[in-house]
């Protein structure tokens, strides 16, 4: 297959004058009067969902057909959890708040969402610059500091909704590996999915290049990607901040509970994978997961309440639960190439050259092309220009440089080494070669030597598997042994 054949953009993204009109928000948070109080509002309207804080609206919009079939009942309740869950944490963005006054019962989701972000902020504290917040205990005081206030009237729920089907899920749909081999599984296994792409404010070019992957996909997959805007999302920190991102795949679930509604959807399946429940201890003790959200015991919790507050029979699991990073790139591209060949894991924080998939001057870039090399595949069937073994991109893998690449969590914390350095073996015993290789094979090429049956057993392995949804379990697992035996 060559890198022609797979081309997606018929021109370079630059020719698209759209391009050009795509006005990144200012590197600061909206302007909300904040005087120590929070008022904080929410209501269900004819276009979706608004919300108010203080003196700023804001409005989430859904598509008029999709948010007329969800019953006004379920409407409400809705409106309340996720103004809830996209404002609590703002008092780590606006130092002076001392009270958060919501206009609306105490939500579904309140416990749900302070257990998450309690047990996230450690992965939010590694990657601080400031001395002092990178103390998770500090973290935590101030979340403990804020009074959270409620109205008096009672705590709606749901009724319950019977009308589910287990042969459709919906899926937060990114052309990441993870939800790429999410939907090739599931479509092998007679699933019909309806995926969505939610677009933050903050990666607007983000967004543009996954339109662009979008229409080439519907026509070879002839599924249509929905695309929701998450204008809420401007409530989070900007410009490489952390802040109110932690539990941004569980507001994801609430938001896609319309969806979820008039699809009579059984699932939504994320794609978290088995490094996902990878820990460290921080500098201040506490045990971290660097992408606790995507942990698998928070994704049963995350069930739970989308389940409560959707009033459904809904499960939330992923397929990829058993699996690895390195292991998903190979079963993606080698069992299905066609969908592969779609592969855009990169959050382009910046206006994109070329085709635009790849900012490749990040940490996930790096650890996306070792992973890709160690598995045979040439990074450019998936858009990569750039030698990433060269000497100037060292510094990107962070086997070799553990304070300077602040991307990613996971790529910041130590979790993931030992993987990449298993990648860096596989890349080398294929031959491949550059200075980034070179420095490699001085520092850890006798360590994976020595521990290559080991790292092989638990990267390309089969682990835990509580989160796949039991009637699919056993051919899901089928599969991936079938696929990873020559590996172990």
């Amino acid at each position: 297959m060559t890198h022609s054949e797979t081309a997606l953009f018929a021109a370079p993204i630059n020719n698209f004058p759209e391009l050009e009109n795509i006005t990144p928000p200012e590197n600061k948070l909206p302007p909300i009067k904040i005087n120590g109080v929070a008022k904080i509002s929410a209501q269900p309207q004819d276009f979706g969902i608004q919300v108010k804080i203080n003196n700023k609206t804001i409005r989430l919009r859904y598509p008029p057909g999709l948010w007329q079939r969800f019953p006004k009942t379920h409407r409400k309740i809705l409106a309340q959890n996720i103004a809830f869950g996209l404002t609590f944490h703002l008092p780590y963005l606006f130092t002076s708040l001392k009270r958060m006054l919501y206009n609306l019962p105490v939500p579904l989701s309140e416990s749900f969402f302070f257990k998450g972000l309690s047990l996230a902020l450690p992965s939010t504290a590694i990657m601080q610059k400031q001395k002092e917040k990178r103390v998770t205990s500090n973290l935590l005081r101030r979340l403990f500091d804020v009074e959270f206030v409620y109205s008096n009237k009672k705590t709606d729920i749901p009724p319950y909704n019977r009308t589910s089907m287990s042969d459709h899920a919906v899926m937060p749909f990114t052309f990441g590996k993870d939800s790429l081999l999410t939907f090739a599984l599931a479509k092998e296994l007679g699933i019909t999915v309806h995926p969505v792409y939610i677009s933050e404010p903050y990666s607007p070019y983000e967004e543009f290049t996954k339109k662009l992957l979008a229409e080439p996909f519907k026509k070879e997959f002839h599924t249509k990607i929905s695309f929701l805007r998450n204008t809420l999302g401007i409530l989070r920190e900007p410009a490489g901040g952390w802040f109110g991102w932690e539990l941004q795949l569980t507001q994801y679930s609430l938001m896609l509970l319309p969806y979820v509604y008039a699809k009579k959807a059984g699932y939504i399946l994320f794609s978290n994978e088995q490094s996902c429940d990878d820990t460290i201890v921080d500098e201040d003790g506490f045990r971290c997961n660097p992408v606790f959200e995507q942990s698998h015991s928070w994704l049963l919790q995350n069930s739970l309440m989308a389940s409560i507050i959707g009033g459904n029979s809904l499960s939330i699991g992923s397929l990829l639960e058993p699996i690895h990073e390195i292991a998903i790139e190979r079963i993606l591209h080698r069992r299905y190439p066609q969908i592969g060949k779609f592969q855009s894991s990169c959050d382009l924080p910046k206006k994109p050259k070329g085709d635009g998939r790849w900012c490749e001057n990040c940490s996930k870039c790096a650890r996306m092309y070792i992973f890709l090399l160690g598995n045979g595949i040439d990074p450019k069937t998936v858009g990569f220009k750039r030698n990433l073994l060269k000497g100037k991109y060292h510094h990107l893998y962070t086997i070799f440089s553990s304070n300077r690449v602040r991307d990613f969590g996971y790529d910041q914390s130590a979790a993931g080494q030992e993987e990449q350095i298993l990648a860096f073996y596989l890349a080398y015993k294929a031959n491949h070669k550059g200075p980034v290789m070179q420095s490699f094979v001085r520092h850890y090429l006798a360590f994976a030597r020595k521990n290559e049956k080991r790292l092989r057993q638990k990267y390309f392995g089969l682990h835990s598997t509580k989160t796949i949804p039991h009637d699919l379990k056993e051919k899901i697992l089928r599969i991936f042994k079938n696929e990873l035996k020559d590996m172990v």
